[in-house]
């Protein structure tokens, strides 16, 4: 009898036991109305500006001004009258030798270029010689074919086949060309891309920009490449790789300030990340001398103008379930005028730049998810970037830059007629 009792006390203690834990197992996963009124509303923290001495690019840059250098005569008013007339065009180039006057300039009126015969047997190459110092170079200095070999065309088609997604050991494959050569040519190429980008990106007129960072995977290390797009022209003004820290996107924002021309304030949209918007309160604002117990203090004041909003993205077991905008600098009524007025949908988003990283995991095959052509280096994967950044500007046409013709053009045969101009990046930028 007794035993009975005890196993029927035990069972009934089990029953409640489940039965309460199956109570709070339900309120759990059916929260209440606070519950669901906090999550729909959430409170987002203030963030205080940075002054400019955040930012270690800023701290190392000297205030000093270096002298302008003295204005050269041109070496048609030095040389002497007597001589055959010049017959090979220098234009865009210059002489290398650091000592000489004329070094580093391109035009053809100053500069004491002349022609000085050709060499090479696969390809004709001109070779130059400045009267000035008689230092002799071939027009393929300071380029990516300096003292290559190898046909233009052939070296040209294995480029672009990198910047349209190939791998360089599937390249070794198709082309023939050893994956070294080609790491070879890559680099090169990737350097000159560079000094391209720096040369003309300069005094940019940008209205609205989008930011943004892609994971990227090396071999020893995972580095963030941070990225910048006018929605409008679809050029990437800068491109940076390197952690995902404060001292990268104060040099994302830093090298951005620096191509941009003076006064120009563009609008800003991101993602959830607020290191955009100390990189930005950094560097867009002005120094005020404000006078305080009979001595003068600096203050940092972030630009009036300045409009910066946020799309942040909530996730729950790597699902999507909330995005909400945030408006950091501004208010969501100016950033609606600003947008509509470029012609655009007047709602805060980073969809432009969302498309570029799709754009860019398909061009670069170290990018690309799930492969296994991973890249070793940083170097190496930088200098891929910086090629495949000047192949979308200045060679592949963008689908959504083409301009309708007024009239269409023939192009004969059974082919029709012509009725868009293809553009690139570039192209629509000016």
């Amino acid at each position: 009898m007794a035993i009975q009792v005890f196993v029927f006390l035990l069972v009934s203690f089990l029953l409640l036991t489940l039965a309460l834990l199956w109570r709070l197992c339900w309120l759990h996963l059916q929260p209440s109305h606070s519950q669901e009124e906090r999550r729909r509303t959430p409170l987002h923290r203030l963030l205080k500006p940075r002054p400019p001495l955040d930012c270690p690019i800023c701290r190392l840059c000297s205030s000093d001004v270096r002298p302008a250098s003295a204005p050269v005569c041109p070496w048609c008013e030095v040389k002497s009258r007597r001589g055959a007339p010049k017959r090979v065009n220098t234009e865009c180039f210059a002489c290398p030798n650091q000592q000489c006057p004329y070094s580093g300039i391109t035009d053809a009126h100053i500069h004491a270029l002349v022609g000085d015969g050709k060499h090479g047997h696969a390809e004709r190459i001109q070779t130059f010689r400045c009267q000035a110092c008689h230092t002799t170079f071939t027009a393929r200095r300071h380029t990516p074919l300096y003292r290559l070999k190898t046909p233009s065309h052939h070296i040209a088609l294995v480029l672009s086949a990198l910047a349209e997604g190939l791998d360089a050991s599937a390249a070794e494959q198709v082309f023939g060309y050893r994956q070294a050569t080609i790491t070879l040519w890559l680099s090169r190429a990737g350097e000159h891309a560079q000094s391209l980008h720096e040369r003309c990106f300069r005094n940019l007129q940008i209205p609205h920009l989008q930011l943004d960072e892609l994971r990227t995977r090396l071999r020893s290390a995972t580095q963030v490449l941070w990225l910048a797009i006018d929605p409008l022209t679809k050029i990437l003004p800068v491109l940076q790789l390197g952690p995902r820290t404060q001292n990268m996107a104060h040099l994302l924002i830093h090298s951005l300030r620096q191509i941009l021309a003076p006064g120009c304030l563009p609008l800003f949209t991101s993602d959830g990340l607020n290191l955009y918007f100390y990189a930005l309160t950094a560097h867009f604002g002005q120094w005020l001398v404000l006078g305080r117990r009979g001595r003068n203090v600096r203050r940092w004041q972030v630009e009036a103008g300045l409009i910066y909003g946020q799309v942040k993205k909530s996730y729950r077991r790597r699902k999507l379930v909330r995005v909400s905008q945030v408006m950091r600098l501004g208010t969501e009524a100016a950033l609606k005028v600003v947008l509509q007025g470029l012609g655009l949908s007047g709602r805060l988003n980073t969809a432009f730049i969302e498309r570029v990283n799709l754009t860019i995991r398909h061009g670069i095959a170290a990018l690309a998810r799930r492969t296994w052509a991973t890249a070793q280096q940083s170097s190496y994967l930088l200098a891929h970037l910086q090629w495949w950044r000047a192949y979308y500007h200045f060679v592949r046409p963008h689908a959504a830059l083409r301009v309708a013709l007024v009239q269409p053009r023939e192009r004969g045969g059974k082919l029709l007629a012509q009725r868009y101009r293809q553009r690139t990046p570039a192209m629509a930028a000016g």
